[in-house]
C-alpha cells in the first residue's frame, strides 16, 4: 500500500493537468475518467468483497497487482481519450479494486480485534507515507519526461516490486493455530467480548442481518458523505493548489508534505480509537476537515494554504477508522462482503462529485463553490458519525455463538 497503493490512488492528481493538456481535455472530461473508475468499483465491489471472503486476500492481490501493472504499461501507449478511458477503467481500475485497500483491510480485520484501530491506521498511514515520497517523485518524472513515461514506470514497478510482497499475505490466524490479537483459546472460551459502545468483538453478523440494521445505513450515509468530498478534493488537489497560485512542482511538494504530516496523526487517532469511541473521533476529524476547506477560500500564500490543508488532514485519518468500524459493528466473518456492499453507495457519489467539481471550475474558473459545498458536507458527515450506534443483539445469543464456534474449532 505504501508504494503501489499511494501511486495509484494519489498519482492520478499529478497526471491530471498533463493528461488534460496532452489529450486536449477540459477538467470535467479528465475528472470523468476517475469518476468512471469509481463507478466501475461500485459495480464490482460486492463481487470482489465476496471473492476475498471466500478465497482470502492473497489470490486476489496477486491477480489484481498483475492486472494493474499491465494496465499502466498499456496506458503509457494510449494516444486518444477513448483509449485512455478504456484502459484506465477496464484494466487498471479492475485490478486496483482487488489488490489494494479491499484485500489488506480484510486481512487486518481478520488478524486483529482489540487493536483493529491502530493496525488499520498503520495501513492507512502507509498510503500517506508512500505518497509523501512517491507523489513529488512522480511529479518530477511527469514534468521531465511526460505522463506516458511515468505510467510506464508505474506499471513496471507494480510487477517487479509489488507482486513479491503479496506472497507474504495470510488469510487468518486460525489457519496457523492462533487467534486474533495473540489471544489464547482459554480466553475465548469465557464467551464473547462484551457488546457495548462501538466494539462488537467476536459477534459476527451475516450479510443479510447486517444490511437490515440501522447501524449499517447510518454507517453508509457517513461513508458516502465523507468520501464524496475527500475523493473530489484529492482528484483536484493539485489543480486546486495551482488555482491558489502554487507552481505545479510546488503543489506536488505540498501534497507530499501533507501526506508526511498526516502519518503521525493517523496513527495517533488509530491508537486512541482503540480506547475511546471511534464515532466521536471521526466526528471531530470531519469538523476540522470541513473547517480547513472553508478556510481555503479565504487564505492566500503558501503558509496560509498549507495550514488550511493541515486541518483537511483530519479527513486522511477518517479512512482507517471508517473501515475499522465495519469490523467493530459486524465482525470478521463477512467483513469484505459487507464492505463491498457499501462500495456502490460511496462510489456513486464519487462518480458525481469530481466531475461536478471540474464542471464548476470550467464554468466559473474558481474552486470557491466546491470548497464551500465540501465543507458543508464534511460537517454533515461529522453529525452522522456522531449519531452512529452499534447494532445490539441479545448478549446470551452472542455468547452462545462464540462458544459454539470455539467448540467447532477444537473438533
Amino acid at each position: 500500500n505504501g508504494i503501489g497503493g499511494s501511486v495509484h490512488h494519489q498519482g492520478f492528481t499529478v497526471m491530471f493537468l498533463p493528461v488534460a493538456e496532452s489529450l486536449g481535455l477540459s477538467r470535467a472530461q479528465t475528472a470523468l475518467v476517475f469518476s468512471l473508475a469509481r463507478a466501475e468499483n461500485g459495480v464490482i465491489g460486492p463481487i470482489t468483497g465476496w471473492l476475498v471472503d471466500k478465497y482470502g486476500p492473497r489470490p486476489l492481490m496477486i491477480a489484481g497487482t498483475i492486472i494493474v501493472g499491465i494496465g499502466y504499461i498499456m496506458l503509457s501507449r494510449t494516444t486518444s481519450y477513448r483509449d485512455f478511458v478504456l484502459v484506465y477503467i477496464f484494466v487498471i481500475s479492475i485490478g486496483a479494486s482487488t489488490s489494494f485497500m479491499q484485500a489488506t483491510t480484510t486481512a487486518l480485520n481478520a488478524w486483529f480485534v482489540r487493536r483493529r484501530g491502530i493496525v488499520m491506521a498503520i495501513n492507512s498511514a502507509s498510503f500517506r507515507l508512500g505518497g509523501a515520497f512517491m507523489v513529488p517523485l512522480l511529479s518530477l518524472v511527469v514534468l521531465k519526461w511526460g505522463w506516458e513515461t511515468a505510467a510506464l514506470w508505474i506499471g513496471v514497478m507494480m510487477i517487479v516490486l509489488m507482486i513479491p510482497l503479496t506472497l507474504f499475505m495470510r488469510r487468518s490466524p486460525e489457519q496457523y493455530g492462533m487467534l486474533p490479537d495473540g489471544d489464547t483459546r482459554d480466553l475465548r472460551e469465557v464467551g464473547a467480548r462484551e457488546v457495548s459502545g462501538t466494539k462488537s468483538g467476536e459477534a459476527d453478523w451475516e450479510v443479510g442481518e447486517a444490511v437490515k440494521t440501522r447501524a449499517f445505513h447510518v454507517l453508509a450515509a457517513g461513508t458516502v458523505l465523507r468520501m464524496s468530498v475527500h475523493g473530489a478534493v484529492f482528484v483536484h488537489i493539485i489543480p486546486l493548489l495551482q488555482w491558489k497560485d502554487a507552481s505545479p512542482q510546488g503543489a506536488a511538494n505540498m501534497v507530499g508534505i501533507l501526506a508526511l504530516v498526516s502519518v503521525p496523526l493517523i496513527i495517533l487517532l488509530g491508537w486512541i480509537s482503540d480506547r475511546f469511541s471511534r464515532q466521536k473521533i471521526l466526528a471531530g476529524a470531519y469538523v476540522l476537515s470541513g473547517t480547513g476547506l472553508l478556510l481555503m477560500n479565504f487564505v492566500d500564500g503558501t503558509v496560509g494554504v498549507f495550514l488550511a490543508l493541515l486541518l483537511f488532514s483530519g479527513s486522511e485519518a477518517g479512512s482507517a477508522l471508517n473501515w475499522a468500524l465495519v469490523g467493530d459493528l459486524f465482525g470478521r466473518k463477512k467483513f469484505a462482503t459487507i464492505r463491498g456492499i457499501l462500495a456502490p453507495m460511496y462510489n456513486a457519489a464519487l462518480f458525481v462529485t469530481p466531475v461536478a467539481a471540474g464542471w464548476i471550475f470550467d464554468k466559473t474558473e474558481s474552486y470557491e463553490i466546491v470548497l464551500l459545498t465540501g465543507g458543508g458536507l464534511f460537517f454533515a458527515a461529522a453529525i452522522v458519525f456522531f449519531s452512529l450506534q452499534a447494532p445490539v443483539r441479545d448478549v446470551l445469543d452472542v455468547a452462545a455463538r462464540a462458544k459454539a464456534k470455539a467448540t467447532a474449532e477444537e473438533q
